[in-house]
């Protein structure tokens, strides 16, 4: 098998949010078959561990955490005065030049090989125009969210900017391919996260274990005041089951008190952050996501692949990509705590249904092995240049 060279471009490499640890996952796929794997980080967090192995070299482009100020026109500032403006914009301009030649001497050890740089996130676009048009060099730009949420803010503009450029810019949805194919876009694709593990259990078993679970950070764009106000209109007629949220966050505060005014203290759990999400899927019976928005979240995807029946709001268009509706999940309309309730009750209180939407849920999942992700990532390789390689 030819050995591959591969850089992921990422902004903090030791951050915990979902782009890393789906880069964490095909890193550690793709260097057990045999590939040069490295992380090319624009900052780090001080002290903070990373999915990343510590094998897995990092370069930083900024040791000391620099942040560049947003770039102004040099020529109306100075009609004006602004002296000080002007000044911080040189600084800025020379100290870019300047990391834009240490990322050039980082790819230049490369030397002719075939380099696949995979921008996890849009950021680190920047420092990349001095080797951009390489021949070797092989761009692949990806967003982990979707059109909506990198509207809000200045990713959007970035990725117009930065990813027209690129060999292949990778969306997570058909849909969000769609627009941007749609703003002129010639080099879009579509590429699912993978799940770091599959497993599956006799969906009679989690049956047994009457927990409801969901995850994700404590904050209300999560939506867990609504799961746990959908828990709490159903609860007295589900005996024994309970609900119990992973995650950690500032509205942790707010929610313990939510818990409390519905008397629901020994029915919901906030679990904190686990280590271990795997063992907290396998022990549960079915995932609640209750989010305002996301793109395609890996906590469906994760659940999934552990065979729990899903009960997702319709918060993207990843979510009908992950969850096939009235096959193996219930989907309700973002906030409305009625009918999560009601789509909980109906499958805590049916087992035959649950048994069935529990083996589809696990049938279903394939699509997002890690081992079917990477041979897709093989095939995208081949595509731009590379040759096939055989896999595990």
């Amino acid at each position: 098998m030819e050995r591959k060279n591969i850089v992921f471009l990422i902004n903090e490499f030791n951050s915990h949010g979902g782009a890393q640890r789906v880069a964490s996952i095909l890193t550690e796929e793709f260097m057990k078959d045999g590939h040069h794997v490295s992380i090319l980080s624009v900052n780090e967090q001080k002290n903070a561990p990373s999915y990343f192995s510590e094998d897995v070299p990092v370069k930083l482009i900024h040791k000391d955490n620099y942040r560049p100020p947003a770039p102004i026109e040099l020529s109306s500032n100075l009609k004006q005065w602004r002296l000080m403006k002007v000044s911080k914009d040189l600084k800025r301009r020379y100290r870019l030049q300047k990391q834009r030649n240490n990322v050039k001497k980082f790819f230049e050890d490369f030397g002719d090989e075939e380099v696949y740089v995979i921008a996890i996130q849009v950021y680190g676009m920047q420092w990349m125009q001095p080797v951009l048009y390489k021949r070797n060099i092989k761009f692949i730009g990806q967003s982990h969210e979707s059109v909506a949420a990198a509207k809000s803010s200045q990713r959007y503009k970035r990725i117009l900017s930065h990813y027209r450029q690129v060999s292949k810019f990778l969306l997570l949805t058909q849909k969000d391919e769609e627009h941007f194919k749609e703003a002129g876009f010639t080099n879009t694709g579509v590429m699912y996260n993978p799940s770091p593990f599959r497993h599956f259990t006799p969906p009679e078993t989690l049956y047994q274990h009457k927990k409801i679970v969901s995850s994700g950070r404590l904050v209300a764009g999560k939506g867990f005041d609504v799961l746990i106000e959908s828990f709490a209109s159903v609860a007295d007629t589900l005996p024994g089951w309970t609900l119990h949220i992973y995650g950690e966050g500032p509205a942790e505060g707010s929610l313990q008190n939510l818990i409390r005014i519905f008397d629901l203290e020994e029915r919901v759990f906030l679990e904190g952050q686990t280590e271990d999400i795997e063992a907290s899927l396998r022990e549960a019976s079915l995932f609640v996501l209750s989010s305002k928005a996301e793109g395609l979240p890996m906590s469906l995807i994760e659940a999934q692949s552990c065979g729990l029946p899903c009960v997702s709001t319709d918060c993207a268009p990843g979510i009908r990509e992950i969850l096939t509706e009235y096959e193996d999940s219930l989907i309700a309309p973002v906030g409305d705590v009625h009918l999560i309730g009601r789509h909980i009750k109906r499958l805590a209180d049916n087992p035959e249904l649950f048994y069935s939407y529990s083996r589809k849920a696990y049938e279903n999942s394939l699509k997002f092995d890690k081992k079917v992700i990477k041979q897709q990532w093989y095939e995208l390789f081949e595509e731009l240049g590379g040759q096939r390689d055989g896999q595990s």
